[in-house]
């Protein structure tokens, strides 16, 4: 409490405008274009080319941040003002916009406390207002837009935190496979009318509740070494009631999965230098566009594989085994000479 009684108006803009970008990512890039486009991938493909495109600029225009959000984030709440019938063209700026923004909203986070309270107020906002359909969410857009761009005004951008910390491939790589899971599991029950969890009333703050406790329980243990095998058995704890179709128990585990997950990555992401963290979110990017190609091409098995090679990961890297060792050394000296060169 004495805490947030401390908060400087910096702190409060950039929780503002972490939860808008956040929220805005969740219910106008991430469901509302593609429901809206019917998951056409030749008619939204541009959102992902931006956002991929978006993340490589970053990487040489992010120390220009202080006036450049600002002027991205402007330049979005003029583009949600019909984003539901945005052409190409207007699709791939609003994925460069995302993806300018977010690995510089995350290397900009140097109280992690202020991140995890935007996450909450970004999942109850978001689940709260689900069940719009997407040709109906404009006012939405438009709001978390001008939250995002006034925020930005005030939030100094220029802060950013310094690190040394280079990436494994255990982490880049178990990163990158939550990611898939999660966006795979997502994606797939958005379309399922029988498991389908938003926009049902009698689920609604059932997710809320647990996406709140998952991010508290996340918080605490977030220097947990066991982490992983944790994200392990409740990922396959996640699909198991999915398989069996049990909406309720699905509606308390899954919001918790999700909030413990991604308070786990981005604390991860928050410790690495800037180049590897805009490689980290370029990857994050495709881990999602193949979650979404595993829904749409129902190949729900690829999912059970995916938590299978998890676990040969996780008992690789208990067990210390010299292959693995061997590998780890190899990824750690070549990200070394990459750091070095750069």
């Amino acid at each position: 409490m004495k805490a947030i009684s401390n908060m400087k108006l910096s702190d409060i803009a950039f929780l503002w405008l972490f939860a808008a970008e956040f929220t805005f990512y969740l219910l106008i890039l991430q469901t509302g274009i593609v429901e809206y486009h019917h998951s056409d991938m030749s008619q939204i493909w541009m959102v992902p080319v931006g956002g991929v495109l978006g993340i490589v600029a970053s990487i040489f225009v992010h120390k220009e941040r202080e006036w450049l959000i600002p002027i991205v984030l402007l330049l979005q709440l003029l583009l949600s003002l019909d984003y539901a019938n945005a052409n190409s063209v207007e699709l791939f700026l609003l994925g460069l916009i995302s993806g300018l923004t977010a690995p510089m909203l995350i290397a900009r986070i140097d109280k992690f406390w202020i991140a995890t309270i935007a996450l909450a107020l970004s999942y109850t906002y978001g689940t709260y207002y689900f069940d719009v359909p997407a040709a109906q969410r404009t006012n939405i857009a438009l709001f978390l837009s001008l939250v995002a761009f006034l925020s930005s005004l005030f939030a100094q951008m220029q802060t950013l935190k310094k690190s040394t910390l280079h990436p494994t491939i255990y982490s880049v790589g178990s990163i990158f496979l939550w990611l898939l899971l999660d966006a795979a599991l997502f994606e797939t029950l958005s379309r399922n009318e029988v498991m389908h969890l938003w926009g049902d009333s009698g689920f609604t703050w059932n997710i809320v509740i647990f996406h709140i406790i998952g991010l508290v329980v996340a918080y605490k243990a977030i220097s947990w070494k066991h982490n992983n095998s944790v994200l392990l058995i409740l990922f396959t704890l996640t699909y198991t009631l999915y398989s069996l179709g049990w909406q309720l128990g699905l509606s308390i585990i899954y919001p918790f999965v999700i909030s413990y997950y991604n308070v786990i990555i981005l604390k991860e992401l928050t410790r690495l230098p800037y180049a590897f963290l805009a490689v980290m979110a370029l990857s994050l990017w495709g881990a999602s566009g193949l979650g979404l190609l595993v829904a749409l091409g129902e190949n729900f098995m690829v999912a059970w594989i995916v938590l299978v090679l998890l676990a040969i990961i996780e008992v690789a890297k208990m067990s210390n085994i010299p292959l693995y060792r061997t590998i780890e050394d190899l990824f750690s000296t070549y990200t070394t000479l990459l750091s070095r060169r750069s």
